[in-house]
């Protein structure tokens, strides 16, 4: 680096948990609209620095759910979304298959945490305004989209594009 160069923007790196009981998904209601509208989404959030991925899914899930979460079992989806106040912002969601406890949120910004069969989740899931935070969750939970399905997303001037998927 020269004395004229910046620092590097850190990178945003995000975790996301699906949690299935039988032919259910576990879902959250928090702030996610456009103008802090309340919507249902998947638990998950940001991995810390110094936090190993699976480590931050089991501290989100444990916030936002008050579940207990092993390790995950298998990659879901991958994010990776670049945008002006988040260069190179990547999620990546994990499907778990062993968990423990009762469904009670711990973290304020949760309203409510719960159950929904699978078909109701993607109606509400579909509701989602932001393509980012909808398509790969309602592509993977509907059965359309394979495991481990990469999406990149570049967000500029207010615009969502779907740069490829594989």
């Amino acid at each position: 680096m020269t004395a004229e160069s910046t620092a590097p923007t850190p990178r945003v790196q995000l975790v996301i948990g699906i949690v299935r009981r039988g032919e259910e998904v576990l879902l959250v209601r928090e702030s996610l609209g456009a103008h802090g509208e309340r919507h249902w989404s998947l638990p998950g959030g940001g991995v810390e620095d110094g936090e190993l991925m699976h480590e931050a899914l089991r501290r989100e899930l444990r916030e936002e759910t008050g579940l207990l979460v092993g390790d995950p079992v298998r990659t879901a989806f991958l994010l990776h979304i670049d945008s002006e106040s988040h260069p190179s912002a990547l999620a990546v969601a994990f499907e778990l298959d062993r968990w423990e406890g009762e469904v009670a949120p711990e973290d304020s910004d949760i309203e409510r945490a719960a159950f929904f069969p699978v078909r109701e989740a993607l109606r509400l899931l579909g509701g989602l305004d932001s393509a980012v935070q909808r398509e790969p969750v309602v592509g993977y939970l509907s059965g359309k989209v394979p495991p481990g399905t990469t999406w990149m997303y570049r967000y500029r001037d207010g615009e969502e594009t779907l740069l490829a998927r594989w």
